[in-house]
């Protein structure tokens, strides 16, 4: 521990800490525009400058190490004086008018900066160029002529993200900020995560749909889980008027370094599908308007006509776990199905399960990530699905770290890793005997003829290998294209391999509930067929073209969409669903971390959630529903090792 003092008032500090961590950890404050807690300390605006007894001009108190005995002073009037001169050399050096700026009022650390210190006029006269706006980029806008050039958002897509996307052009008061090499940010390597836009301290990089929409207090926040994978981040949804403005994560989340990746920001946005308002049903070959009433009635009439090998019921897993219990209770328990369907053909959770029973609790958490030094990477695509598990590997490109991955999609998560195997297909058996080969034995000739028979670069794959021994804290990732049923065998060897190295290994399972579908008894990988009666329960998902022919070809078709859809095209009774931001229920992520979503909107009146319209039915024909889901989450193994 540190001891010092800052302001007169003694505090002890951890060893590694900065003088800006002393004056917060004694309770004083000093304005930053460069510093963020998610990245590297940098000190390029110098707006933290403080005294220290001792030392002969002020310093930087972000990037100065604290040290024992140390005297700080942060409110001299040499202090305020040189905060007051840089921030009126930023206001002079672009266009920083702040009322015609969509950041203003609250939302510009520059600006609250300037208030705090007291200046409410230019002290400089603005002697600035103009700087062009890239408008090319269909999430953001970057505009120049609000930059402070803090290098914050070039730190995040660097540090946090892992895609070194963003960078500065030229020297001094001309330099901007660019994508690439200088070419338009909508045509560059940008993946849209907007991680720096929100961390831009000012109006330089801002969203093009919420800007000018209202303030950040003007807005309602609602802490809610995303819905697009089963990483389980945590974001927060910021609506007005019951409208949905914007999608920020949680800056203090710690969980996967509280970032959020283009499916969880921007995709809900996007959304431009139609909406069922109304229930339908098909007469004369056109889905025409029925009362609810009706609709409710005329489902208990079909069900209770057919038995269950006559009905197929199957699910979204983008579904509150309450939701789930009662659907698989409504249709097992009141009509004998035999089993009830998860939309999709993602066996993960299942074979996380299958495995638990030989392997016990074998699965690690995704903190394991933050501090590997080595993966391997398994029928995954991390540049598509669960991205943020992605941007954890991919910032490690700036350490010394190895990287095996194998998976169907050619992707560039390794491109700038040195020391990396990359197999582009299935051969998951092959590169696993590679590494337990050279484990066993090293450089051998056995480890030389899998290379040459799997078209390995010779190099490239032995600099790779002879960092084996070297791992001190493997991860082995499995994706959905690796952890099938049909594998087990295969998934047996390669987590042997696993333990027998110390590596931790996370399988990563599919939509948002999944895992807890799975656990529940869903049959993740449904057989599609035809029925006599077929109840596709959509919600907001989508589902696969073998689950639409089965619809197509069953006799009385139900669908409870959010959307019109081709699924609904083909239905005979459609009932409007609630969204994702509409309902509210507990999620399992993909690392047993259980969550609460909750309610950020409000639907119309005629718009009912799946969960209602099994409360609904329940009522229609007398089946009591089972709703403890608890239980049923923990009737099966689960592999997930808790903290």
């Amino acid at each position: 521990m540190i001891n010092l003092t800052v302001n007169e008032k003694p505090i002890e500090l951890p060893d590694g800490g900065t003088v800006l961590d002393a004056i917060h950890l004694a309770g004083f404050n000093v304005p930053t525009l460069c510093h963020h807690p998610k990245l590297t300390p940098y000190g390029s605006c110098r707006l933290c400058l403080v005294e220290i007894e001792g030392s002969r001009t002020l310093m930087p108190s972000c990037t100065v190490p604290a040290a024992e005995g140390m005297k700080v002073h942060t409110d001299t009037e040499k202090t305020k004086s040189a905060r007051t001169f840089i921030l009126s050399m930023l206001f002079s050096e672009r266009n920083h008018f702040c009322m015609y700026c969509q950041t203003t009022d609250g939302d510009c650390d520059l600006q609250t900066a300037a208030y705090d210190e007291g200046i409410n006029h230019w002290t400089i006269t603005p002697a600035y160029k103009p700087f062009y706006v890239d408008t090319s980029h269909p999430d953001f806008i970057l505009d120049n002529n609000r930059c402070i050039l803090c290098r914050r958002c070039v730190r995040t897509c660097s540090e946090l993200v892992g895609n070194n996307t963003l960078g500065l052009e030229h020297r001094g008061s001309a330099s901007i900020l660019i994508a690439d090499n200088g070419i338009p940010l909508g045509e560059s390597s940008c993946i849209s995560c907007g991680n720096c836009v929100e961390i831009c301290p000012t109006g330089a990089l801002y969203d093009r749909r919420s800007m000018y929409q209202g303030r950040e207090t003007d807005l309602t926040q609602t802490e809610t889980v995303c819905m697009d994978c089963s990483l389980g981040c945590t974001r927060v949804v910021k609506t007005r008027d019951n409208r949905l403005v914007r999608i920020d994560s949680k800056p203090e989340d710690i969980h996967l370094g509280g970032l959020l990746c283009e499916k969880g920001r921007y995709a809900p946005l996007n959304e431009n599908h139609q909406r069922v308002k109304d229930p339908l049903i098909r007469r004369n070959g056109e889905l025409q308007p029925i009362a609810w009433d009706s609709a409710l009635a005329c489902i208990a009439t079909q069900l209770k006509a057919y038995g269950g090998d006559e009905i197929s019921a199957t699910l979204s897993g983008r579904l509150p776990i309450t939701t789930m219990q009662k659907f698989k209770s409504f249709f097992q328990d009141g009509f004998n199905l035999e089993s009830v369907g998860l939309f999709g053909h993602d066996e993960s959770a299942a074979v996380s399960i299958e495995l638990a029973k030989e392997f016990g609790a074998f699965e690690s958490t995704l903190d394991a990530l933050e501090d590997a030094d080595a993966a391997v990477v398994l029928g995954a695509n991390l540049t598509t699905d669960h991205q943020v598990a992605g941007f954890l590997i991919k910032r490690k490109s700036r350490e010394d770290f190895s990287l095996v991955e194998v998976s169907r999609d050619e992707n560039k998560l390794g491109q700038n890793f040195i020391k990396r195997l990359i197999r582009v297909g299935d051969q998951y058996d092959e590169i696993i005997d590679l590494l337990i080969c050279y484990k066993a034995k090293g450089a051998c000739r056995e480890a030389e003829q899998i290379i040459q028979e799997q078209g390995l670069t010779a190099h490239r794959a032995n600099l790779l290998l002879d960092s084996l021994p070297d791992w001190q804290k493997p991860v082995f990732i499995l994706g959905k294209d690796y952890a099938k049923l049909s594998n087990l065998e295969s998934l047996r060897k390669t987590i042997r391999f696993a333990q027998e190295i110390g590596a931790k290994v996370i399988i990563l399972k599919g939509d948002t509930n999944s895992f807890a579908a799975s656990l529940l008894g869903f049959e993740l990988n449904p057989g599609f067929k035809a029925a006599k009666i077929a109840i596709f329960a959509l919600a907001d998902g989508q589902a696969c073209g073998h689950a639409l022919e089965a619809l197509k070809k069953s006799e009385f078709k139900i669908v409870h969409s959010a959307y019109f859809n081709e699924f609904t095209d083909a239905a005979d009774l459609v009932l409007p669903c609630k969204t994702w931001a509409e309902i509210d229920g507990y999620y399992l992520s993909t690392d047993g971390r259980l969550q609460f979503h909750k309610q950020s909107l409000t639907a119309d009146k005629e718009q009912h959630s799946v969960c209602d319209v099994l409360n609904f039915m329940a009522d229609k024909t007398g089946i009591s529903l089972q709703t403890d889901w608890q239980t049923g989450l923990t009737q099966k193994v689960s592999g997930i090792i808790k903290a």
